[in-house]
C-alpha cells in the first residue's frame, strides 16, 4: 500500500494551495474564503521516484454548527487514516489559540504517528525571523515554506517521505481501473450513494445543497475488480453559478466527467428527469464516456407492480436517440441497488473497451445491407464495402464506401440501431464513421 500523508491545520492556513504544489495541479479548489475544504480529498502523488497519496483535509475549526462537526469529524478520521502529518500553521498570523489546539490534540493522541510542523505563507526574510516564535507550539523547529511559490516544499517533502517506506516504480493509476464518476444536481443524494457505497462516511452528507465542493476520488475494490468512485460538487445552470468557489466546483465536475469511464447519473426520483439532467447527460456523452442513469430515493416513492416500469418508459422517451442509457432504481438510504448500480457500470465499462472481430463486423454489415438497402435523394447508388473497429478509447467503427456524402440520415440511425441490437453496447456511445475508399 502507498503511505498516505495527511495535510491538517486550521482554516484557510494554505493546506489546499500546499496540497496543489506537491501534487504540481491544481487538483484541490483554492480560494481566500475559509472552509472552502470541507471533505478529505485525497489523490496520488509522486516525489523523486517514491509513490504515495496525499489528502487535503477540511480545516478543524471549533464551532458547535452541524457542518463544522462534520467537518471536524472528518479532520480526526484523517489524522487516524494517515501514516504521516504535516501540520500547516499561517505565519502572517502567528499561532492562533485553534493552532494550539490542534497541536494539543495531535501530541496528546496521536503519539504513534509522524509529524511535521510547516509555517507556510513565508513568502520573505522578515517573515522567516517572526516565524521563530512559532515554536511555543511544543513541535521541534518548523519547515518554513510557501506552498504559493514552491520554497522549502521539497526539503520538507524529501524528510517526510524519507520517513516512510514508499514503493517505488508502481503506476499511478492501474490502466485495469474502472473510473466511474458520481454525477448530477445538487441535493440529490451523490454522496450519500458513496457513503453507502463505501460502508463509511467518506464524505459529508448534509441536506445543505452543495456541500461537496470538490471532485473526491475514493478507491475501492467489488468481484475481483478495482474502481475509482468520483463524488463530484452538483452541476447547475450557468446562470445560477455563482462566482468564485461554486463556478470551480462546476469546473471540477466537467473535469471528472472527462477523467471518468462511466458516468452514473443520479435522479431524485420525485423529481424525475429535468433539463439540466439532460445537460449532464449530454456533456457526457460528447464526451463518449459510458452513462447510466440512477433513479435515487426511490424509497420515498408509492409504488406498485407497474410504478418502475412506467418510469422507465417515461425516461427512455424523454431520452430520445439516447434510450440505450440503462437505468437502475436506487436508495442510497436503504442501500438498495446500490452494488447492482456498480456491476451494471463494470458492465458498460466493459462495453466501452470491447474489441468486436473485423469479420464479425462485416458479417453484420451484410445482413444489414439485405435487410434495409441504403437509398439516396440524387439516386446514386451508396456501396458500402466494408467495415471495421478503429483503436480508441471507446467504439468507433469505420464504413469504406464510394462516396460518404451520399449517406442519408436515416440509415446511418438504421445502422447504429442494429450495431446496439448485434452486439453488446448498452450505455456507450459510438462513433460511426464513414470513409471513402
Amino acid at each position: 500500500m502507498k503511505p498516505l500523508i495527511a495535510l491538517v491545520g486550521r482554516p484557510n492556513v494554505g493546506k489546499s494551495t500546499l496540497f496543489n504544489r506537491i501534487l504540481r495541479e491544481k487538483t484541490a479548489i483554492v480560494d481566500p474564503t475559509p472552509g472552502v475544504t470541507r471533505d478529505r480529498h485525497i489523490s496520488p502523488g509522486q516525489w523523486q521516484g517514491k509513490q504515495f497519496l496525499l489528502m487535503d483535509t477540511g480545516g478543524y475549526a471549533p464551532e458547535k454548527d452541524t457542518l463544522s462537526k462534520a467537518m471536524l469529524e472528518q479532520t480526526m478520521q484523517a489524522i487516524q487514516d494517515a501514516d504521516a502529518i504535516i501540520f500547516v500553521v499561517d505565519a502572517r498570523s502567528g499561532l492562533t489559540y485553534i493552532d494550539i489546539d490542534i497541536a494539543k490534540i495531535l501530541q496528546r493522541n496521536f503519539k504513534d504517528k509522524k509529524i511535521f510542523f510547516a509555517v507556510n505563507k513565508v513568502d520573505n526574510p522578515q517573515i522567516a525571523l517572526e516565524a521563530a516564535s512559532l515554536l511555543s507550539s511544543g513541535f521541534t523547529e518548523p519547515y518554513l515554506i510557501s506552498a504559493r511559490d514552491g520554497s522549502g516544499v521539497a526539503d520538507m517533502l524529501d524528510d517526510v517521505l524519507e520517513t516512510l517506506p514508499c514503493p517505488e516504480g508502481e503506476g499511478i493509476e492501474d490502466d485495469k481501473t474502472i473510473r466511474l464518476a458520481v454525477l448530477g444536481r445538487p441535493n440529490v443524494g451523490k454522496s450519500s450513494l458513496v457513503n453507502a457505497l463505501l460502508g463509511t462516511d467518506r464524505q459529508i452528507v448534509s441536506d445543505i445543497p452543495g456541500t461537496t465542493r470538490d471532485a473526491i476520488d475514493t478507491l475501492f475494490k467489488r468481484n475481483q475488480k478495482d474502481f475509482t468512485l468520483i463524488d463530484t460538487a452538483g452541476l447547475r445552470k450557468r446562470t445560477k453559478i455563482d462566482p468564485g468557489i461554486e463556478y470551480y466546483s462546476s469546473l471540477r465536475t466537467e473535469r471528472a466527467i472527462e477523467r471518468c469511464e462511466v458516468a452514473m447519473v443520479l435522479l431524485d426520483a420525485q423529481l424525475g428527469l429535468e433539463s439540466q439532467d439532460m445537460k449532464i447527460i449530454n456533456m457526457a456523452v460528447e464526451r463518449k464516456k459510458g452513462v447510466m442513469i440512477l433513479v435515487n430515493k426511490w424509497d420515498l416513492i408509492e409504488k406498485d407492480s407497474k410504478t418502475s416500469k412506467k418510469f422507465t418508459d417515461n425516461l427512455t422517451q424523454q431520452l430520445g436517440n439516447l434510450n440505450y442509457i440503462p437505468v437502475v432504481f436506487t436508495s442510497a438510504l436503504t442501500r438498495k441497488n446500490c452494488y447492482r448500480a456498480i456491476d451494471t457500470a463494470a458492465e458498460i465499462a466493459g462495453n466501452r473497451r470491447q474489441k468486436i472481430s473485423t469479420s464479425a463486423l462485416n458479417r453484420f454489415l451484410q445482413e444489414a445491407i439485405a435487410m434495409r438497402h441504403p437509398s439516396t435523394k440524387s439516386g446514386k447508388e451508396l456501396k458500402i464495402k466494408y467495415m471495421t473497429q478503429i483503436d480508441a478509447t471507446h467504439p468507433v467503427f469505420a464504413f469504406f464506401c464510394n462516396d460518404p456524402e451520399l449517406l442519408e440520415n436515416n440509415f446511418r440511425r438504421f445502422l447504429e440501431k442494429r450495431l446496439r441490437e448485434s452486439f453488446t453496447l448498452e450505455g456507450v456511445p459510438i462513433t460511426m464513421k464513414f470513409v471513402r475508399k
